[in-house]
């Protein structure tokens, strides 16, 4: 008995050591290494977003401090309602940066601010204001609430002098009695003020008016006004009347700017150009050389966001793991996209209903189906997809997140990843979220294809079509896709073939417009996909096609290979779990169940050898047994004691 029992613990322990060396090469990288940087990794994703930070002019808000900041205030505000993974929103941001900077001068009447609408928790607020395509640029005047379809003036310029303009009219339409000592005087100077009067309505320590003459459909001195604002000795006071220019002996042909003394002295100045900052800056040097200074700069309470982002090791390491396996999908992209969708995108709009309820009932139909998420996650998608075809007129964009939040509660841990992985980027404000809608749609048209009780051709890219078009929170974006869906005829793909093919092309067709954008990330550079590395065959001619990939030239694919290799990389069981935190909230691999049957192996044999051992064990104590209690000396009848007395 001493040898099979060896034999039994030797066995369990080689067993343990391969399923060690098993784990530890499935994770790519040592398990220690990369235990700790996901627990780097490990924080929610919304933190790491935002295009801005501290070292901006932007006033950054939140659902914590929106209120607070741009309701019932003295001031104004101009308010950018964003989304960070909109590549439109990121080619703004530095234009949005360099506003900020050049109005910083503003901030005593109006602040320049912005909410990120792509972090879950501003949810609310984006819905509230009936955001409906990003970046969304909003003045909010002093005083201001939000009331029913009254959510602030909008903006529909992006150009930063367009913006000025706009923002200094809101700014001087609002020229009413404002609790803000600051607020300069915008109304124009009538004909009926004289030199003196015009000290009367200003305060005490005014000591200089600057007359600006502005010409029709201008700001320039509405704007001249809001640079002053540090400059307590001076007050700006505008006109537009010829006649009122000979009376301050202005001639308008070459001057616009008159300094006027409480003693009615009048001096004429010449600014370097036309624009506001240079009649600022030729009013601050005449003041200045009349020994007077600003007011220091009062810094604005305002909450800042706490920036969280990765480490540059943690990081690194993903980048390091992600560029050797530039063909594989990986399991946490494709749960962050599912995870982004269902409670940001869709719970952002107000009112879901008409086309847009349709479009959601058809991309949740379609999930269901080819859901790549565990148990947990399919039950969740299948119940939400039950209660939202419920409704066939309108469903409030609140309801449905409730509703999903009440799901979540019920059913238990739902993603086991909380940030990307394959999608990653150099930057938090980089690939994320449109990558992973990306892989997610791949992934699906994939499983499509391999679905032999799946008919309809277009299920996939007709769900893509209209979630895009509803819910995508990338405007420009959209508006690309469906023009590109039009012009590629999306709605004549024939079989679920094509229909992974079309979205392939479409996809490359927009690397190939976005390759060198701004919004590029340098470290995953849009390439025509598959390269070459990752698949020789999908192209006719390799080395050809791997210059024509850099020069966009047409390249000459095979598109059967293609094709293979597609359904090849989007197997469900070839998902890549690399940076998975829960893996036991996902279906079982091939690995695991292969693993399983080689450890069943291991104990097949020795199991069958004890298994015979022990039965014909077993077999002969019976027979013994038997024999000893059954069949030992026969049966013999014992006389009692009452048989023998009767016969004495």
């Amino acid at each position: 008995m001493t040898r099979p029992g060896a034999q039994l613990a030797l066995s369990i322990v080689a067993v343990a050591t391969v399923l060690a060396v098993v784990q530890v090469a499935t994770a790519g990288v040592p398990r220690s290494k990369f235990d700790a940087m996901v627990n780097r990794m490990s924080q929610p994703v919304d933190e790491s977003l935002g295009l801005y930070d501290d070292q901006d002019k932007v006033v950054q808000l939140t659902v914590g401090n929106f209120n607070e900041t741009v309701l019932e205030q003295n001031r104004g505000s101009l308010v950018e309602f964003y989304n960070t993974y909109c590549g439109h929103c990121r080619r703004f941001a530095p234009t949005y940066k360099e506003l900020a900077q050049q109005l910083h001068a503003w901030q005593d009447v109006v602040i320049v601010s912005a909410i990120d609408c792509a972090a879950e928790e501003n949810n609310g607020i984006c819905r509230t204001y009936e955001v409906m395509g990003y970046p969304t640029l909003r003045y909010m005047g002093p005083g201001f609430q939000p009331s029913e379809k009254q959510y602030g003036l909008k903006l529909e310029s992006q150009k930063p002098e367009e913006i000025r303009n706009l923002l200094a009219g809101f700014v001087a339409a609002d020229n009413q009695t404002v609790n803000n000592t600051l607020w300069p005087n915008f109304a124009p100077v009538s004909e009926t003020e004289s030199a003196g009067s015009l000290f009367e309505a200003s305060q005490n320590q005014r000591e200089y008016v600057a007359l600006i003459h502005e010409p029709e459909n201008s700001t320039i001195a509405i704007q001249t006004a809001l640079f002053l604002l540090q400059w307590p000795a001076v007050q700006v006071r505008r006109f537009n009347d010829a006649s009122l220019a000979v009376k301050y002996k202005l001639d308008t042909s070459k001057e616009n700017i008159a300094l006027v003394d409480r003693k009615d002295n009048v001096k004429i100045l010449v600014p370097e150009a036309q624009t506001s900052e240079a009649y600022a800056k030729a009013i601050e040097t005449a003041l200045r050389a009349l020994h007077f200074t600003p007011r220091p700069e009062q810094q604005l309470d305002q909450q800042h966001l706490t920036s969280t982002t990765a480490k540059n090791g943690a990081l690194n390491d993903i980048i390091k793991e992600v560029r050797r396996n530039k063909h594989l999908i990986y399991q946490a992209d494709l749960e962050m996209a599912i995870r982004t969708i269902l409670h940001n995108e869709v719970p952002k709009v107000n009112e879901i209903s008409g086309e847009r309820l349709l479009a959601l009932q058809r991309f949740l139909t379609v999930l269901q189906r080819y859901n790549p998420l565990g148990t947990n996650g399919r039950e969740l998608v299948s119940k939400l997809k039950d209660y939202v075809v419920q409704f066939n007129q309108q469903l409030p964009g609140k309801t449905f997140e409730q509703e999903l939040q009440r799901l979540e509660a019920k059913l238990g841990p739902i993603y086991s990843a909380n940030h990307f992985v394959g999608c990653t980027g150099s930057s938090p404000h980089l690939r994320g979220f449109s990558c992973s809608l990306w892989t997610l749609f791949h992934f699906m048209s994939v499983q499509a294809a391999t679905n032999e009780g799946a008919q309809d051709p277009l299920e996939v890219l007709q769900a893509m079509h209209g979630y895009i078009k509803n819910f995508f929170g990338c405007t420009d974006c959209s508006e690309h896709f469906q023009a590109m869906a039009s012009r590629r005829k999306i709605w004549n793909v024939g079989s679920k073939d094509e229909a992974v093919l079309w979205l392939w092309q479409a996809h490359n067709e927009v690397n190939l417009r976005l390759a060198g954008d701004a919004t590029e990330d340098s470290q995953f550079p849009k390439v025509q996909f598959p390269t070459v590395s990752s698949c020789t065959q999908c192209r006719h001619n390799a080395t050809a096609s791997a210059t024509a990939t850099k020069t966009g030239a047409d390249i000459d694919w095979n598109k059967d290979a293609v094709l293979s290799f597609l359904k090849n990389i989007h197997n469900p069981q070839f998902v890549n779990r690399f940076g998975v935190q829960r893996e036991e909230l996902l279906h079982e691999t091939l690995d695991t169940m292969r693993q399983k049957r080689q450890i069943a192996n291991v104990f097949s044999d020795m199991d069958m050898r004890m298994g015979m051992f022990l039965y014909a064990f077993c077999i002969v104590m019976m027979v013994v047994a038997f024999k000893l209690f059954a069949f030992k000396g026969g049966y013999r009848k014992k006389p009692y004691g009452h048989d023998l007395l009767g016969k004495v």
